[in-house]
């Protein structure tokens, strides 16, 4: 990783929430409103963002920890803007603030802790289990 990958840096994902991302798409019975997953999804994708300039070439960074709360509920057609910020670079692990907004209140919050990856290391053992 670069050395430009300390703490500050920020990352941002906007999504428009679809009927894919509803709770209501997997458990009919279930509220027509964003499902924890896809929000949890969202705010990864923003820690990725932040991170990825700041990558060497032929590294990547992989999600190995989230401490997360879903604090609203959002229905479909909302916008949700995910935003993380770099909060402790330790080795090739990185600490990442993460929330969340919809057009009208804070929806989530956390912590999310990522790896930093050798992707041709990561392949090989992908293909290793891959492989049996």
């Amino acid at each position: 990783m670069k050395s430009t990958l300390v703490p500050g840096i920020q990352g941002e994902h906007k999504h428009r929430v679809v009927s894919e991302n509803l709770v209501s798409h997997f458990n009919p019975h279930g509220p027509a409103v964003l499902g924890s997953p896809f929000l949890l999804l969202l705010m990864e994708s923003a820690a990725w963002r932040a991170m990825a300039p700041h990558l060497e070439q032929g590294e990547d960074s992989v999600g190995v920890g989230f401490d997360f709360r879903h604090l609203a509920p959002t229905p479909p057609g909302m916008i949700v803007v995910a935003k993380a910020e770099v909060r402790e670079v330790s080795g090739h692990m990185v600490t990442l603030s993460i929330e969340a907004h919809d057009e009208h209140e804070k929806i989530g919050e956390g912590t999310h802790v990522r790896a930093v990856i050798d992707l041709e290391r990561f392949k090989k053992r992908h293909r290793k289990k891959v492989e049996g």
